[in-house]
């Protein structure tokens, strides 16, 4: 019985080696050891990021040894270098960063944000608002949510006119009116008319009612014209400081005048400007 099992052990199988033109016969560990770090400094110059090397590699010598199973010999009539492009070849750098584009790095805001508040910055599109006593992106999610049932209502209101959702189809996307009229007839004007016209009312009349009557945002501070002003009680605006100059008020120009008094050729144009000299003119008389 025991002769019996002995005999049908076998010895476990050696590692296949695949004839090189380089180095001989080699394991494909071999192989790998050989051309990894010379396969990733290829890939570094011709634009693989540090991080996106190892899938790289990875996918790149798994396409090199499918090839090599079924071409034993495949090796023995390449060099080196051909066989780093063929695993740069196959590395399928578009796909992975295609994959990794579907979704949005925190990590990157992170560091790009000097606050350390990536969390205000992954929904964007709507200006924060600064009288807020929460999180504006928790604003921002909720006006979102609003917004999406806003076009889902509209959506299955339109669900049986095809003109009246390529209307909704035009006014929330960027997709031009011509182009969008073409989908269902050729009269732009009239289409636009029965249809572009009706559907932007009632889009208008469903946010005034979500976003005056669901939520109470304050109505931005009035502008108030200053009643009295160095410049006989007329407004003018304090970067006109040139125009503040000639009727009577001096103090941004003096102030301008003490912020470069250290850059000569600055200062000297300055003084210029106020005594209505050219340039050349100041020049000479400094």
């Amino acid at each position: 019985m025991t002769s019996e099992f002995s005999s049908k052990i076998r010895p476990y199988p050696r590692a296949a080696v695949y004839p090189t033109s380089w180095a001989g016969d080699l394991t494909f560990q071999q192989i790998y050891d050989d051309l990894a770090h010379y396969a990733s400094n290829v890939m570094k110059n011709f634009g693989v990021f540090e991080d996106e090397l190892p899938d790289c590699l990875q996918i790149g010598f798994m396409a090199l040894w499918e090839t090599l199973v079924e071409q034993h010999d495949f090796l023995a009539e390449k060099t080196r270098k051909q066989t780093v492009f063929f695993i740069l070849a196959r590395c399928k750098i578009s796909t992975i960063r295609y994959q990794a584009n579907q979704y949005d790095s925190l990590d990157a805001l992170i560091k790009s944000d000097r606050r350390d508040t990536a969390d205000e910055n992954v929904i964007d599109g709507f200006q924060h608002q600064q009288g807020e006593r929460w999180a504006g992106w928790a604003t921002e999610i909720d006006m979102r949510i609003d917004i999406e049932r806003i076009m889902h209502k509209l959506a299955v209101k339109y669900e049986h006119s095809l003109k009246h959702l390529v209307a909704l189809y035009y006014h929330t996307t960027q997709v031009g009116k011509e182009a969008a009229a073409n989908i269902v007839t050729t009269d732009v004007w009239r289409w636009y008319q029965r249809y572009g016209l009706y559907v932007q009312q009632e889009l208008q009349y469903e946010f005034a009612e979500v976003f005056l009557e669901t939520h109470t945002y304050p109505p931005p501070g009035l502008f108030e014209q200053p009643v009295e002003h160095p410049n006989h009680g007329r407004f003018t605006s304090p970067y006109h400081w040139r125009e503040q100059y000639k009727h009577g008020h001096t103090a941004p120009a003096e102030a301008l005048l003490e912020q470069y008094r250290h850059t000569k050729c600055v200062s000297v144009a300055l003084r210029a400007q106020l005594e209505g000299k050219t340039y050349r003119q100041a020049a000479i008389d400094n």
